[in-house]
């Protein structure tokens, strides 16, 4: 799960950019920032590629390993903000789930990501829980914005992806992106 931790935060962000739907409208996504946080090293290490192929378009690829094996004393939260355009907008907050590990796993990986990594990665089956020590990889993911560009609404996104334990995060993600009318 963790390994994928970025790969899920950008297909939350196609999914879910789909907040006040403008029709006809095509957008332009950019990547404001892209941020680790947590016990860098005491649960994964990384090494992963993040290229940008065109204005709605990412390449990636990656080699995850799983320094400790994970189970439900370990939750998962994802949360989606967004905020108008003007930098001194507030974000509102418009998901923000918290589930347990092998409820995670069971529920929204395998609901929206399982079929889709299973593809390009080794990621664990959604049933597989606790978690073992492991090591993991993705190849060549594309992951294309532009069928997501009528539906998107122009603003500043903030997605937040976390593993925590006993509140305290170990391992996670933080991408903000804005959303623009192309030019």
């Amino acid at each position: 799960m963790g390994a994928g931790i970025w790969r899920i935060a950008l297909a939350f962000a196609g999914i879910l950019l789909s907040y006040q739907t403008a029709a006809n409208q095509n957008f332009d996504v950019h990547l404001d920032k892209l941020e680790r946080v947590g016990k860098a090293g005491e649960y994964f290490s990384y090494n992963y590629t993040y290229d940008k192929i065109s204005g709605m378009k990412y390449s990636m690829g990656g080699h995850v390993q799983q320094l400790k094996e994970l189970d439900d004393s370990y939750m998962v939260k994802a949360l989606v903000a967004r905020a108008d355009l003007a930098d001194d907008s507030p974000y509102e907050v418009m998901m923000d789930i918290e589930k347990p590990l092998c409820e995670w796993m069971r529920t929204i990986y395998k609901t929206y990501f399982y079929e889709e990594l299973e593809k390009v990665s080794n990621f664990p089956h959604y049933d597989t829980c606790p978690l073992p020590e492991a090591e993991y990889v993705v190849t060549d993911y594309v992951f294309d914005a532009e069928p997501y560009s009528e539906m998107m609404s122009e603003g500043r996104w903030k997605i937040e992806m976390m593993l925590t334990k006993d509140g305290n995060v170990c391992s996670g993600i933080v991408m903000v992106t804005t959303v623009k009318p192309k030019e």
